[in-house]
């Protein structure tokens, strides 16, 4: 029995051997698997952190083919996309006529006819720029480019040219609203958030610098928030955006436009020793243009709120003895019960509410106040009659007191030009004229003038910053035909320009006998 039991044990051992060579076997190779797979997994990781990391420490050069050509490819299509928003407005201011004294007598006046074009004053012009904004024909540009205008020319990408109309301009922050009346929609551009702006941003300066449309130039924000104090030592409503993209004369009233093609700016100003370009230019922030550009499209004027308190920046020392942690905020220097300002006396909200000298404003309506200049905008963009929380400081405690925004007298409500815009109509005589002095030429006229023609109408007179001076119509010059209709006399040419709409074309073919032996050319311009 036990020699059977023997073989029959080692036989089973036998049995068992095999198993647990492949047990083992097994294990074996899933420890590999795994070692394997971990290991993969660590070096896949070590890879893509180490293309993460190069791609962040790349260095970029300024030689660098693929950077500059992403960049050029990004001006090109911004440049593309933009350009047709972007206008060109030339303005004309007529010469002011001199009053007489009570002790000048008026002498004989002279003919039209006797008056030599150099006897007149010349009509002053302003060259400028503007962005569409409204497909409806409202255009942004600056207050300064239209200020004092009789007759503004609106020029577009495709050089079609037509009257605008001012709608509202504001001289606090330098923006006024021009309106065309277009056949159809316009192209306008996507106002932006400059408030998204950083300093470094690329950004395309688009106007017509010199009278040169349609030029583009690029640059980078420089700064953010420069105070109006910085450029014309007064605190204003103003703040702008800073960049070194090239802007000069004509440029003003043009869109700064970030990479995304949209404006962020409205190009205002430049800092210069030479009167052009020396690297440091302004432009007035989107955010505070649109918040103007809305109110003169629906009053024509701009609101602002009022405080009736007087401020200073909180300085380091100021900061120093009052306890305060920070130099920031606005001290109260004045407050009174009433405030006189631009010849109005109104009650002071501030004094109603509580706020007295030493107070120093921490917030209001919970933002807080960097200084002097931040107060008075944020007060001012804040809605009349509204009531603000104020948090200030007072004797080393915090307190919030309740003030009710008045309304800032004077200098905010602007002029809406109503005088202008209803003078400049289309049906008034003046828009109604080109500028010119005329008459038949009969037998005695030819012989007066030496004009050898027997056909057409003498011009005798070009009214400086007329729309015929502007299409380079000279006195002497005879006009034969008008739309390819002849002319024989004054009132034909009267008759035959009375049957044309404002904007219509007028095509003159004109005698010029000093061009001779080519003396026939052709001027034209839109009605009135």
């Amino acid at each position: 029995m036990q020699l059977g039991e023997t073989q029959q044990s080692d036989e089973m051992r036998e049995q068992k051997l095999p198993l647990e060579v492949m047990l083992e076997k097994y294990r074996r190779s899933r420890q590999r698997a795994v070692l394997v797979a971990v290991a993969a997994s660590f070096l896949a990781c070590g890879l893509i952190f180490g293309v993460l990391i190069s791609r962040q420490t790349k260095p970029v050069k300024a030689g660098d083919k693929e950077v500059n050509s992403e960049l050029a490819s990004a001006f090109i299509e911004i440049s593309r996309q933009v350009e047709p928003a972007v206008v060109n407005i030339t303005t004309v201011t007529q010469p002011v006529k001199r009053s007489r004294s009570a002790n000048e007598y008026q002498m004989p006046r002279p003919s039209l006819e006797s008056v030599a074009p150099s006897e007149t004053e010349a009509a002053r012009r302003g060259n400028g720029s503007g962005v569409i904004v409204d497909p409806q024909g409202f255009i942004l540009t600056n207050h300064h480019v239209i200020d004092g205008a009789d007759r503004i020319v609106v020029k577009f990408f495709d050089g079609n040219e037509l009257p605008g109309k001012v709608i509202g301009s504001d001289s606090q922050t330098d923006l006024a609203v021009v309106k065309v009346n277009a056949p159809g929609p316009l192209i306008a551009a996507r106002l932006g958030d400059s408030e998204k702006m950083r300093v470094g941003d690329w950004v395309l300066a688009i106007g017509s610098p010199f009278g040169l449309d349609q030029t583009v130039t690029a640059g980078i924000i420089s700064a953010k928030e420069r105070e109006s104090s910085d450029l014309y030592r007064k605190v204003g409503f103003q703040y702008f955006l800073q960049t070194d993209a090239a802007i000069n004369r004509g440029n003003s009233g043009g869109p700064l436009i970030n990479l995304s093609g949209e404006v962020i700016g409205i190009n205002s100003a430049i800092a210069t020793s030479t009167g052009d370009y020396n690297g440091i230019c302004f432009a007035i922030p989107s955010s505070e243009a649109i918040s103007v550009y809305k109110q003169l499209v629906k009053q024509g004027s701009v609101v602002r709120g009022f405080l009736g308190a007087l401020t200073e920046r909180v300085t380091p020392q100021i900061a120093k003895v009052y306890g305060l942690p920070a130099a920031r905020g606005a001290i109260v220097s004045n407050v009174n019960e009433t405030v006189q300002l631009a010849g109005s006396v109104v009650e002071s909200p501030a004094a109603k509410a509580g706020l007295k000298p030493n107070d120093i404003v921490l917030e209001i309506r919970g933002e807080k106040v960097k200084d002097d200049a931040d107060l008075i905008r944020r007060v001012a963009s804040t809605p009349v009659g509204a009531t603000a929380p104020v948090k200030i400081v007072r004797d080393g405690r915090e307190m919030t007191l309740s003030v009710i925004v008045g309304r800032r007298p004077g200098g905010d409500v602007v002029k809406r030009l109503e005088a202008s815009a209803s003078s400049d109509t289309d049906e008034s005589p003046k828009n109604q004229s080109i500028g010119i002095s005329i008459q038949s030429i009969t037998p005695p006229t030819a012989r007066e003038k030496d004009v050898n023609r027997r056909r057409g109408v003498l011009v005798v007179r070009v009214d400086s910053g007329s729309v015929a001076d502007d299409a380079e119509l000279r006195s002497s010059d005879i006009i034969e035909m008008v739309n390819r209709e002849p002319v024989r006399d004054k009132e034909d040419f009267k008759q035959i320009l009375s049957r044309l709409k404002p904007g219509d074309p007028v095509v003159l073919q004109v005698y010029r006998e000093k061009l001779s032996p080519n003396p026939r050319i052709y001027i034209s311009f839109n009605k009135p």
